[in-house]
């Protein structure tokens, strides 16, 4: 039988080297259970690196990336290269890599090495208590279950949860990145979609998706906006068109929904976000590149529509806060970029520089009406927004 465990630890040596993800130091089998944070929608669990003990967003569409003075702490060491990415708003960017040393996701599931992106000082990382994110390339050699009643993740090494059968699952397409990706129904049009756990909401669909599904498919296009939806890693992207839209049906593997809200994204594939977790528990075979979802009903779902919005986008830019999405119904009362300095009489100038603290403060507002005060040629001047 020892035997027998050697020649497992080689061979998985040998098959972590060859996928450029190094090292799972176990030979037996593997089944820890994580308790989780849900904070923000962002699904947090502990990890130590190199002794030191830090927090991690899981972010299954990204790749891992710790923030620079972090990354310094644990004694990363430089690849002496770079990688690109692409963010929420297809603004590319390069980052520097390194490789993390004695990583522990788990008591008994454990990487000697994992390589990382390089992130600058991010006010959202620090505000979430969080080092970085871990992308699905952490876990390329588990099978990892989301059961978010329990607010817990499973990691399973080398073999999958006991019980389940690679029948019960479907296809996944990771490509090089080991991203989640399925094949998901849009009313008999079928579209490869990223389960993204750093994703917020249901569905996000891509402008592209929406420009073939909407004349296939039943659906509704409630308004059309300029602008960017959210700051990106590189930082508030150029304007796009944007619109907020309902499709009439959806099916996420076996479970159907209905009236699915989404306002589009600019990027190449849509994604289903932390949102399907309240549906069910999610199962993610790396190894064999298996995706499973096992309902916790079997009911139609009615998803509510298109999503309640304001008809303006504020972020922080540079020092200060800026319009970053307009509206059909303010298009010819603001612009992209006009400066923002009062929000329903908050002055801005004492608010941190965070898209969470302005999600924040125009989430309490009561009511679906309020205004915002713009500085625009050293004039002040008041506007009235409405949520729709």
């Amino acid at each position: 039988m020892r035997d027998m465990r050697t020649i497992v630890f080689i061979f998985g040596l040998l098959v972590l080297f060859s996928a450029g993800v190094f090292g799972q130091q176990v030979t037996r089998r593997v089944c820890d259970t994580i308790h989780y944070e849900l904070i923000r929608e962002k699904i947090i669990i502990p990890v130590t690196v190199n002794g030191i003990k830090v927090k991690y967003i899981v972010d299954t569409g990204g790749k891992t990336g710790t923030m620079r003075d972090v990354a310094v702490d644990m004694k990363a060491t430089s690849t002496g290269t770079s990688t690109s990415v692409s963010d929420i708003n297809r603004a590319g960017t390069s980052f520097q890599t390194g490789i993390l040393h004695d990583v522990e996701l788990s008591p008994n599931y454990r990487l000697p090495r994992l390589e990382t992106m390089i992130f600058p000082a991010t006010g959202f990382f620090r505000e979430l208590g969080v080092a970085g994110i871990l992308g699905g390339d952490a876990f390329a050699r588990s099978v990892i279950t989301f059961d978010s009643r329990e607010k817990i993740m499973v990691i399973n090494y080398p073999y999958r949860p006991a019980g389940l059968k690679i029948t019960d699952g479907v296809r996944m397409f990771p490509g090089q990145s080991s991203h989640s990706i399925v094949d998901v129904d849009f009313g008999g049009v079928s579209k490869r979609v990223l389960f993204d756990t750093g994703a917020s909401g249901l569905l996000l669909l891509s402008s592209i998706d929406y420009g073939d599904l909407k004349d296939k498919v039943k659906n509704i296009k409630v308004a059309e906006a300029i602008g960017v939806n959210m700051v990106g890693i590189s930082g508030v992207g150029q304007p796009v068109e944007i619109d907020k839209v309902a499709i009439g049906e959806m099916t996420f593997l076996d479970k159907k929904f209905t009236n699915v809200g989404s306002i589009t994204i600019n990027m190449g594939m849509s994604i289903i976000g932390i949102d399907m977790l309240r549906y069910g528990k999610i199962v993610i075979d790396y190894m064999r590149e298996r995706f499973y979802f096992f309902p916790y009903g079997e009911e139609i779902v009615d998803a509510g529509g298109a999503p309640k919005t304001w008809n303006v986008g504020i972020l922080p830019v540079k020092g200060h806060f800026e319009v970053t999405t307009v509206w059909d119904n303010l298009k010819d009362q603001l612009e992209f970029g006009d400066r923002v300095v009062n929000i329903n009489g908050k002055n801005l100038s004492s608010v941190a520089q965070s898209q969470l603290e302005i999600d924040a403060l125009l989430d309490a507002i009561e009511g679906d009406s309020a205004y915002i005060i713009i500085l625009k040629e050293g004039r002040e001047r008041k506007v009235e927004i409405k949520r729709f």
